[in-house]
C-alpha cells in the first residue's frame, strides 16, 4: 500500500539550516571578535599586493579602503542569506532587518570591548549590502522553489484523482 501523503522536508531542512548558522555564526564570531584587525599579519603583504596590482592597471580606486569594504559585503551574503532561510518565506523583509541590527551590534561591541578593533558606519553599511544581498538570493531560491513544490502537489492530487476515478 502507498501513502498518499507527500514526505515532509521541514525536520531535515531545519537540520540543515541549524547547523549551517551555527557554522558560519562560530566563523563570524572568530572574524569579527578577533582581538586585533584580523588582516594585521598580512598588513605589508596587502600594501605590496595592491601597489604591485597598479603597477599592473588596477584601477586606483581599488585600495585597501575598497577592498576591505567589499570583503565586508562578501562576509554578510551567507549572514543575509541564512536569516532568510530561517523565517517564514511570507516574513522575508523582517531578514532584512536582522543583518543591519547584527552588523550595528557587532560594531557596538567591537567599540566597546576590543580596543585593537576600530568600528566604523561604513563598515555597518558594507555589512548591509552583503546581508541584503544574500536575503534577496535567498528569496528567489525559496520563490523557485516553492512553485517547483506547488507544481509537485499538483501534480501529486491529480495522479491520486485519476487513481480513484480507476
Amino acid at each position: 500500500m502507498t501513502s498518499d501523503r507527500l514526505p515532509s522536508t521541514s525536520g531535515p531542512r531545519h537540520t540543515i539550516i541549524a547547523l549551517m548558522v551555527l557554522g558560519y555564526g562560530a566563523f563570524l564570531a572568530f572574524m569579527v571578535f578577533w582581538p586585533s584587525p584580523i588582516d594585521a599579519p598580512v598588513e605589508g603583504l596587502l600594501d605590496r599586493a595592491i601597489s604591485e596590482l597598479h603597477e599592473r592597471g588596477v584601477p586606483t580606486f581599488i585600495d585597501y579602503t575598497f577592498i576591505e569594504s567589499f570583503s565586508n559585503v562578501l562576509l554578510f551574503i551567507p549572514v543575509g542569506f541564512l536569516f532568510a532561510l530561517m523565517v517564514p518565506l511570507r516574513w522575508w523583509p523582517i531578514a532584512l532587518l536582522l543583518g543591519p541590527a547584527l552588523s550595528a551590534c557587532i560594531e557596538l561591541a567591537q567599540h566597546f570591548l576590543l580596543d585593537a578593533r576600530v568600528s566604523t558606519i561604513n563598515d555597518v553599511v558594507a555589512n548591509s549590502i552583503g546581508a541584503t544581498i544574500g536575503v534577496l538570493i535567498a528569496v528567489i531560491i525559496r520563490a523557485v522553489v516553492k512553485a517547483r513544490d506547488e507544481k509537485v502537489i499538483e501534480r501529486h492530487e491529480a495522479q491520486k484523482r485519476a487513481r480513484e476515478w480507476a
